[in-house]
């Protein structure tokens, strides 16, 4: 793993700035962590700083409402707002060329928003859904937040939900969110952090240049959070209609992270530890060392456990199961085993989600500000290991007999929740008198120019390897440090049996995975092997710490083994596919009608010897590896794979008579709320991977959708549409997929085909292609934004037959190709009176869409 150096410094005006330099990353992440939280708030402002991670995004002195997202959204980046107990962060993630625009977008905002009674009022119409459907709408909404603090806190900062009552927050003025904000958003309380490829000395620069003119300020300090211990257990019991189980959470007082590290680790291990292990008549058990995570607030905080008691049960009794539990579990023959196996995973878990630079550079800032110590982030893994089975054990122990947070839902006729948590004495928000706010200086609100877009590096992938294995399987080894980690691709083509078959190819996967324990045992190493089935295609996808990678290619090696036929087929599996998988497993057997034998082989020993004792398909490797050393341990640990001959019974994908072509596929689904259409047809001859074919599919899924708003489809939302191209068979495909109201499923469909038919005939300009050719090479950066999404995209191109540099050299490709080109690939790609149709849905929106489209063929297409 390459080392990090996390440079930090301190503006005149008291802003710390927390950076590193991340020379893999083509994006760049840019936080500003904000010292409030909802447990800043004085009960006269409760919800306040939720309200104000909202209103921060509605506009600032040089931009306005809806110029905020001009930088991020149109150049495939993405930003966000959230807000905890003890800090509101505001995040982005944007190319690095447009470093600068994210740094002046932040300081305008840091610098003058600009609060309106109209912004104010759409906001509070926004929160108010929000907390709807995070709370009102789900089965046990509030459980455990954010009902469980307001059991196990007294304090009215610990105890209240931080989303306010919106009777309450209704009456907020502007007046209000001016003093809240030169109240807790100066820029002393406040640091930025920023994880990109860029030279210190030259971001530290552009950091001063649009940060360090905003005026020094004082702000409110931090709240008082003591809590008095618990003297016995306090129970809330609520009741929830609809649900035959009652869900149970415990909060338990964690220690402070600031002074006992090491015994809040522990507890950390114990949550990982508790999610892993069955608790005796309980369901769904989940712990969480936070109300929002690990190292997320200042103490006090709680580890969470969670369960769903079965109805035979009483919530009451289960508690004390869970209770009398922790007494013996630290002597249990099993712990010893157990707590090295979920330190391994919190340490692998933790590399893996901060190899990227968005999260990176949240965390970062978080600790810093928190704890002033963004170095905690890499030390981290390292204080994990040192937690001893002793530790954890004596906070079993502990947990027997230490007071204690019952939240209750059960089962009931009505919805019942606690009452609001309320502060003795408040003073009503409507009668309180108005605090003086000093006047923002002018020059904060002069026009300052919004910086151009530097210049964009074209995305690598790092040093490589490529080869082909002796059984025809790909091989792709990258090199990248990011994280002490490989990631791991194996993608195999079902064949023609498995695309005739793929609920036997599910049975597959699960007779091997209780066969051969890859999962179990690549987990307890700390790695992760998976296996899955798409109905085209067989992936194993995971990844293994460097030492353990031999391990994770000879699971690979055990999948060849052959299957025992007599030991019958596994359970079915009893959860739905989704919708787009059944639709195209019906196009795949339409397509291949007449390419199988009359005599199809039976059981999964054929399924098995079709799949995975073939050899071909791709292995991808990214990580900190390296690449040529990689491949010679594939060679070795697959040699096998090259030593089982084809059965001669089987078709390969190349050999199959495919029949593709225009038609109709009705599938009838009871339970479907809407109609879900496709419509696919093969990619002629020619290089499926053209910058072209590319722009024309962005093109096509974008400009559909706004010819389709101009068609009368009887309902006020427009239709979830969009274009995209795979393979299907061994075929590249281009398709488009609609999910449409039953009441509009048939003219929604056939406004689509006119949609289709209008583009053919309509050139495409540079006006419209310009965007899109910008969009399409920054979003592409986000498939190198870690190893894991580096991986994925390998194996998503060299399995549709793109060349390893494809992505490289998309960019510059994207650039060079002409208006002409992207409209002469469009019309190639979406052939629509060639196009197979496929709907789904309830058997009389489905039979009108079919019907209306044959009527359209009759009429040579054209729409009535």
């Amino acid at each position: 793993m390459t080392a990090r150096q996390v440079h930090k410094t301190t503006l005149r005006n008291g802003l710390r700035v927390v950076f590193e330099r991340q020379p893999e990353s083509p994006r760049t992440a840019v936080c500003v962590h904000y010292g409030v939280g909802y447990r800043s708030e004085n009960p006269e402002r409760e919800g306040f700083a939720h309200l104000f991670e909202h209103l921060m995004f509605r506009g600032s002195a040089n931009l306005p409402p809806g110029r905020f997202f001009e930088h991020i959204h149109p150049l495939g980046g993405r930003a966000n707002g959230t807000t905890h107990q003890d800090y509101t962060d505001y995040h982005q993630l944007v190319p690095s060329a447009a470093l600068e625009r994210a740094l002046f977008s932040e300081a305008d905002r840091m610098r003058s928003p600009v609060f309106t009674e109209e912004t104010l009022a759409e906001q509070l119409d926004g929160i108010e859904e929000e907390i709807r459907q995070a709370v009102a709408v789900p089965p046990y909404g509030g459980l455990p937040w954010p009902l469980l603090p307001g059991v196990v806190f007294e304090r009215f900062a610990n105890a209240h939900d931080g989303y306010g009552r919106m009777d309450r927050l209704r009456k907020a003025t502007v007046a209000a969110c001016e003093e809240f904000f030169h109240a807790h958003y100066a820029p002393g309380n406040a640091v930025l952090t920023v994880v990109g490829d860029h030279d210190p000395e030259v971001l530290l620069t552009l950091v001063e240049q649009h940060f360090g003119d905003i005026a020094s300020r004082p702000f409110a300090p931090a709240p008082k959070l003591q809590e008095p211990d618990l003297r016995e257990d306090r129970l809330q019991l609520c009741t929830e209609p609809g649900v035959t189980a009652a869900a149970i959470a415990l909060g338990y007082r964690l220690p402070d992270p600031g002074q006992d590290m090491t015994g809040y680790l522990a507890h950390t291990v114990l949550a990982e530890m508790i999610s892993h292990h069955d608790l005796d008549g309980l369901q769904a058990v989940s712990a969480g060392c936070g109300v929002f995570g690990p190292l997320d607030a200042r103490n006090p905080d709680l580890l969470v456990i969670t369960a769903l008691v079965p109805s035979t049960v009483t919530p009451r009794h289960a508690v004390k199961v869970m209770t009398e539990r922790w007494n013996h579990w630290a002597e249990a023959p099993d712990f010893g085993q157990t707590h090295p196996q979920a330190v391994r995973r919190l340490i692998t878990r933790h590399h893996r989600e901060h190899a990227e630079a968005y999260p990176r550079s949240r965390a970062l800032g978080r600790l810093e500000l928190l704890f002033g110590r963004a170095e905690l982030l890499d030390e981290h893994p390292a204080l994990l290991a040192e937690v001893a089975p002793e530790q954890v054990a004596a906070v079993v122990r502990r947990l027997g007999t230490a007071r204690k947070g019952i939240l209750i839902m059960a089962p009931g006729a009505t919805r019942t929740r606690p009452a609001p948590v309320r502060e003795p004495g408040l003073v009503p928000a409507a009668t309180e008198p108005p605090r003086a706010v000093a006047a923002t200086p002018a020059s904060a609100k002069a026009a300052r120019p919004i910086p151009s877009l530097g210049v964009q590096p074209p995305p690598r992938y790092g040093p490589r390897c490529e080869t082909t294995l002796a059984g025809g399987t790909g091989v792709v080894a990258v090199q990248d440090r990011r994280a002490p980690l490989v990631e791991l691709r194996l993608r195999l083509p079902l064949g023609v049996l498995g695309w005739q078959r793929p609920e036997a190819v599910d049975a597959l996967i699960q007779l091997l995975a209780k066969r051969d324990q890859a999962p179990a045992r690549t987990q307890a190493a700390g790695g992760s092997f998976h296996l899955a089935t798409d109905g085209q295609w067989l992936d194993a996808t995971g990844y293994a710490t460097p030492g353990t990678t031999g391990a994770w290619l000879e699971r690979l090696a055990e999948l060849t083994v052959p299957v025992d036929d007599s030991a019958g087929l596994p359970t079915p599996l009893t959860r739905p596919h989704h919708a787009h998988r059944v639709m195209d497993t019906a196009l795949r057997r339409h397509w291949l009608a007449g390419a199988l034998a009359t005599a199809v082989p039976s059981g999964l020993g054929a399924i098995h010897e079709s799949v995975l004792r073939r050899g071909g398909g791709w292995l991808i490797a990214v990580g900190d590896l390296d690449p040529e050393r990689f491949t010679a341990d594939a060679e070795r640990a697959l040699s096998t794979w090259s030593a089982v001959p084809r059965s001669t019974g089987i078709t390969s994908p190349e050999a199959g008579t495919f029949q593709p072509g225009g038609s109709m596929l009705a599938l009838h689904h009871d339970a479907s709320e809407n109609v879900q259409v496709t419509l696919s047809a093969p990619e002629p001859a020619g290089d499926i991977g053209s910058a072209a074919r590319y722009l024309a599919t962005a093109v096509s899924g974008t400009q559909f959708q706004s010819l389709l708003s101009t068609h009368a489809l009887g309902a006020d939302r427009q239709p979830s549409l969009y274009a995209a191209r795979d393979v299907c068979l061994g075929l590249s495909r281009a398709y488009i997929r609609a999910i449409l109201p039953e009441q509009n499923a048939a003219p929604g469909t056939a406004a689509i085909r006119e949609a289709l038919r209008t583009s053919l005939t309509t050139p495409i300009t540079a006006a419209e292609l310009e965007p899109i050719r910008t969009f399409c090479a920054a979003q592409l950066l986000g498939a190198f934004d870690s190893p894991a999404a580096k991986a994925d995209l390998l194996r998503d191109g060299v399995s549709a037959g793109r060349p390893v540099v494809w992505a490289e050299r998309l960019p510059d490709l994207l650039r060079q190709t002409t208006e002409a080109e992207a409209c002469a690939a469009r019309d190639e790609l979406f052939p629509v009176d060639t196009m197979t149709l496929v709907a789904l849905g309830k058997p009389d929106p489905v039979s009108e869409v079919t019907s209306q489209w044959a009527e359209l063929d009759d009429m040579g297409g054209a729409a009535s």
